[in-house]
């Protein structure tokens, strides 16, 4: 895909797009850091629509009930693994001070800075090995 964003990415519940496998679906997960500090839950998965696979989680952390509750995109590659919780590579503190996401929006632009903020290799690019993270086993 080159070196530039190139994909349509849309957030799941945006889309009308179910998960090819059911079992794969995180949101309404728990969200761990790298020391098990909880950090939010899984509120939806950004999805590249024309490869149909997810590639950002939309983390909300803080607020009840979604009132002053922060949202903040976390590319997969982030994720250690996932079981009975999502754990992701990074600690709290570097996820929180992230740029948050605004939930309205439903095209999302350049994500380049959220994989700059994570150390990760974005999808469209050469050298990016697709992760797979889950241990559950249903």
């Amino acid at each position: 895909m080159g070196n530039t964003l190139q994909a349509d990415l849309m957030a799941v519940e945006d889309s009308g797009l179910e998960l090819a496998v059911p079992d794969d679906d995180v949101r309404g997960m728990v969200v761990l850091d790298a020391h098990d500090q909880r950090i939010g839950e899984v509120d939806d998965l950004v999805v590249d629509l024309p490869e149909r696979r997810a590639r950002l989680l939309v983390v909300a952390s803080g607020g009840v009930l979604g009132l002053g509750a922060r949202w903040h995109l976390v590319p997969v590659e982030a994720v250690a693994r996932v079981s009975e919780h999502v754990r992701l590579h990074h600690v709290a503190d570097h996820v929180l001070a992230a740029k948050e996401h605004d939930p309205s929006l439903v095209v999302i632009d350049d994500v380049t800075p959220v994989y700059d903020h994570y150390g990760a290799t974005p999808f469209w690019r050469a050298a990016h090995r697709v992760t797979y993270f889950h241990d559950r086993r249903w």
